[in-house]
């Protein structure tokens, strides 16, 4: 098992998308990058909440390694807390999930970490790449894995 942020302790149940209507052909390598705006850590560790609203995911095409290229840049909340496969691409190179596990909530005047439900379906057939589809799943989804074939994704979640 990978692993765990202390402040989620369990994944386990899965939950299976069934992907169809994409164009499976191959395309060029990509690399996806989420930025989450919304958690930092001070000098002790210690965690530092901002707003939601200026998370981001950037899709790079590694053609030519030494010289990336920004294919597309979406604003899509997406979060680090958790293991780190929130992202995955399909084998074919066409599709890309993004698993949207927190949020950020207000707690009187304070922030708070809450879990979230989403999972993002960007189409990179399209020009330029965009969101297809939300799926709303269970609690705080992140483990993200595609079958070989590409046309099944098992996504592991919180038990809460």
């Amino acid at each position: 098992m990978p692993r765990q942020h202390h402040i989620w302790p369990s994944l386990c149940a899965a939950a299976v998308l069934a992907l169809t209507g994409f164009n499976l052909a191959q395309s060029a390598p990509l690399m996806i990058v989420g930025n989450d705006e919304k958690l930092a850590f001070d000098d002790n560790g210690k965690p530092l909440l901002s707003p939601p609203g200026k998370d981001s995911v950037v899709i790079l095409d590694l053609a030519d390694p030494e010289n990336p290229k920004t294919v597309a840049n979406l604003p899509l909340k997406n979060s680090i807390v958790g293991p780190p496969v929130n992202l995955a691409i399909d084998p074919t190179g066409t599709i890309v999930l993004v698993a949207d596990s927190v949020d950020i909530t207000k707690d009187g005047d304070a922030l708070k970490l809450a879990p979230d439900n989403k999972i993002y379906v960007i189409d990179l057939k399209a020009s330029p790449p965009k969101l297809a589809n939300t799926v709303t799943v269970g609690k705080q989804p992140s483990g993200l894995s595609f079958s070989p074939a590409g046309d099944l994704a098992l996504v592991a979640k919180s038990r809460r």
